[in-house]
C-alpha cells in the first residue's frame, strides 16, 4: 500500500548521526532506526520534534512563490498567469504521488510507539508526544481536506503489516480519531512561554482544533452528513478558550492605514501579541526571498476582481448598497472609499514602495514578460517598507505569520453563527475588533442588509457579512480554497475570470488582442485565449483528488475517488 510510508526521513537520519556516541566501529547503522541508539534524554526527543517544524509554510525561497500565497492560487481570491490542469478541467489521475504521501505520519507514529522509554520525567515525554500529536492531527487533516476517507494508522508499522494493504477508513472513523489526537495534544503540551516562543503550545493546538472542527463541522452541514453540530461545538469552546484565557489581541497602534499591513512585513514578530505562532527568519541563519518575489517580480500573479469585490465600503456597506461606491471604471476609482485592508492588500496606484529600481508601481505594465499582473490586481500583502529587504533578495529576513489571533475570532463567529448562537454580544467580541482594528464601522446584527450582489443568496445574512469578513481579513493566506470546498461552494470557481477595468493610457504599451484581452464591458480577460470561458471546476470530482495509480495498484483495497478514472 503505502510504498512512501516505510520511509525514514533524512533529518531524521541526520539526528542519529549526531546523536550516537559509541566508538565508530561500534555504531548502529544510521541509515536505520535501532531502540539502541536513540530515546535517552530529553534533547534527543527535542530534536526528533524539531524536524517535523518544516512542515509548517513560511515564506518563500529561491524564485517560487510563498507556500502562503500559494495556497490561495486554486482559489477565487487569486489570479496566476499559470492556471493549472484542475483550472483547465484537463487534470488526469497522477501516475505517482499526487499528495499521497505517509512520511510525516510515519514518523510520528514511530515517535509515538517508543518515545517512553526515554529515561527523564512523564511531564517532559509527554510534553514532546504532544508535539507530536498535533503534526499527526495537522497531517491527517490535510489529508481529510484533500482524500476524504483515509486510513486511520494508529500505530508504527513494518513493511509486513497487513494495516497497509487496508482499504480506508471512514471519514467518521477518522474525524473522531483525529480529535481525540489533538486533544490529547492540547492536554500534554505546555502553556505558552515566551522562553520557548516559536514551538507548538497548548494555544496553537487549541487554535489547530478550532480550525479542524470548524471544517467538519460545515463541511458535515452542507454535505448533508450527520454530527456536523458536535464539531461545531468543539470549534466554538476552542476559541472560547483562547478568547477567554486572555493571552493574545488583535495587533493595533490605532494606525487603520498600516497596522493591518504591519502583520505582514514584520522583520521582527516576537512581540506581536496577535501571533500564536510564527516563523522567524534571521540573516546567516535563514533567510526567505518573499518581498524580492512578490514585490519586485510579482512572480506573474494577482487578486481576482471578486476579491476586489468584497470589501466593503468606510460606511460599512457593501458595493452593491452603499452611496460611497464610485463605481469601476479605473483602479483608482474602485479604491476609493473602501476598507482600509484592500489598499493594505492590493496596489493601489502611486504605491512608490518600489523607488530605487526603476520599477514603475505595477510592474509588467504592458501585461507581458516577467513580472506580469493578469488581473491588473497587484497583490501588496507581504511587501515591505525596508528597502533593505529587497536587496537581500534570497536572504531577506522578514517573519512568516503561521497561526495568528484574528483567525480565532472568525472561527468563534462563524462557529457560533452555524450553531444559531451568534448574539451582539458575540459579533462584538469577534468580528468587531477586527473591524475596530481595520478603522471600520461595527457589524449590527439588527440592521444588517442582504448583499444583492451576494455570492451565498441561500444563506442568512449574518453568516454571510461574517464569511465576507473571513475573505477579507485571511486573503492571500491560504485558506480561501478550504472555505470554498467545506461551504461546498466550489460553483464560485466556474464564473468567468475577469480583473480590473483597462484603461489604455494608463497602460500605453499594452496591445488589446494581443498582450491584454478584454471583455465587451473593458473587464481584462487574465487567461484570454488560452482559457476563454474561464475556469472549469467539475462539483462532481474536483472537491477531492486523485489517488496516485501506482498505490492503487500495490493495494488493491484502495478505491478510487469519485469522478476519477
Amino acid at each position: 500500500m503505502f510504498n512512501k510510508y516505510i520511509r525514514i526521513t533524512i533529518a531524521f537520519i541526520a539526528i542519529l548521526a549526531v546523536s550516537c556516541t559509541e566508538d565508530l566501529l561500534d555504531r548502529y547503522p544510521t541509515d536505520s532506526l535501532n531502540e539502541n541508539n536513540f530515546w535517552h534524554n530529553e534533547n534527543e526527543l527535542k530534536q526528533y520534534a524539531n524536524t517535523l517544524y518544516a512542515n509548517f509554510a513560511g515564506h518563500s525561497t529561491g524564485t517560487n512563490l510563498s507556500p502562503i500565497v500559494l495556497g490561495d492560487q486554486q482559489s477565487d481570491n487569486m489570479v496566476p498567469l499559470n492556471f493549472d490542469l484542475v483550472a483547465a478541467g484537463k487534470n488526469i489521475v497522477p501516475a505517482t504521488g499526487g499528495g499521497w504521501t505517509w512520511t510525516l505520519i510515519r514518523s510520528c507514529n514511530y515517535f509515538l510507539a517508543r518515545y517512553n522509554q526515554t529515561p527523564i520525567s512523564q511531564e517532559l515525554k509527554d510534553r514532546y508526544a504532544g508535539e507530536i500529536r498535533f503534526f499527526k492531527a495537522w497531517d491527517y487533516f490535510n489529508k481529510v481536506k484533500d482524500f476524504g476517507d483515509v486510513p486511520w494508522l494508529s500505530k508504527d508499522l513494518t513493511t509486513n503489516s497487513p494495516e497497509l494493504f487496508a482499504p480506508r477508513d471512514t471519514r467518521v472513523l477518522v474525524m473522531d480519531s483525529l480529535l481525540a489526537t489533538i486533544n490529547t495534544a492540547i492536554v500534554n503540551l505546555p502553556v505558552k512561554s515566551a522562553a520557548e516562543a516559536g514551538r507548538i503550545n497548548k494555544d496553537v493546538a487549541l487554535l489547530l482544533k478550532g480550525r479542524i472542527c470548524l471544517f467538519e463541522g460545515t463541511y458535515r452541514k452542507y454535505y448533508n452528513m450527520a454530527g456536523g453540530d458536535k464539531f461545531l461545538q468543539e470549534a466554538a469552546a476552542a476559541t472560547d478558550q483562547l478568547i477567554n484565557e486572555g493571552h493574545y489581541q488583535l495587533h493595533s497602534t490605532g494606525n487603520a492605514s498600516a497596522d493591518y499591513a504591519s502583520l505582514f512585513n514584520a522583520m521582527d514578530l516576537a512581540s506581536n501579541k496577535e501571533m500564536l505562532l510564527y516563523k522567524a527568519y534571521a540573516t546567516g541563519l535563514l533567510g526567505n526571498a518573499t518581498v524580492w518575489n512578490i514585490q519586485l517580480n510579482n512572480f506573474n500573479t494577482s487578486a481576482s476582481k471578486t476579491l476586489v469585490e468584497s470589501y466593503l465600503c468606510k460606511d460599512g456597506k457593501p458595493i452593491s448598497q452603499s452611496p460611497l461606491y464610485l463605481g469601476d471604471d479605473s483602479i483608482q476609482v474602485e479604491m476609493k472609499n473602501r476598507d482600509p485592508r484592500l489598499t493594505q492588500t492590493i496596489v493601489s496606484p502611486g504605491t512608490g514602495i518600489q523607488a530605487g529600481f526603476g520599477a514603475p508601481a505595477i510592474p509588467g505594465s504592458d501585461f507581458s514578460g516577467v513580472g506580469v499582473v493578469p488581473s491588473g490586481y497587484q497583490i501588496q500583502k507581504f511587501w515591505s517598507p525596508d528597502q533593505t529587504e529587497y536587496v537581500r533578495i534570497q536572504n531577506g529576513i522578514m517573519d512568516a505569520p503561521i497561526y495568528r489571533y484574528a483567525e480565532v475570532l472568525l472561527i468563534n463567529a462563524e462557529a457560533k453563527a452555524e450553531l444559531g448562537l451568534a448574539t451582539q454580544a458575540v459579533i462584538d467580541k469577534t468580528i468587531n475588533l477586527l473591524r475596530k482594528r481595520a478603522g471600520m464601522p461595527d457589524m449590527v446584527i439588527a440592521s444588517l442588509v442582504k448583499d444583492t450582489g451576494s455570492e451565498f443568496p441561500e444563506i442568512p445574512v449574518l453568516l454571510d457579512e461574517i464569511r465576507r469578513e473571513r475573505r477579507v481579513e485571511l486573503a492571500i493566506e491560504g485558506l480561501r480554497f478550504d472555505d470554498l470546498r467545506r461551504w461546498k461552494a466550489g460553483r464560485l470557481l466556474n464564473k468567468p475570470v475577469l480583473g480590473m477595468k483597462f484603461v489604455q493610457k494608463q497602460f500605453p504599451k499594452a496591445v488589446i488582442g494581443s498582450s491584454i484581452f478584454v471583455n465587451d464591458k473593458g473587464f481584462i480577460l487574465p487567461y484570454g485565449k488560452s482559457l476563454p470561458g474561464g475556469r472549469t471546476f467539475d462539483e462532481a470530482k474536483n472537491y477531492l483528488l486523485p489517488l496516485p495509480l501506482d498505490e492503487l495498484g500495490l493495494n488493491t483495497n484502495l478505491t478510487q475517488n469519485p469522478g476519477w478514472k
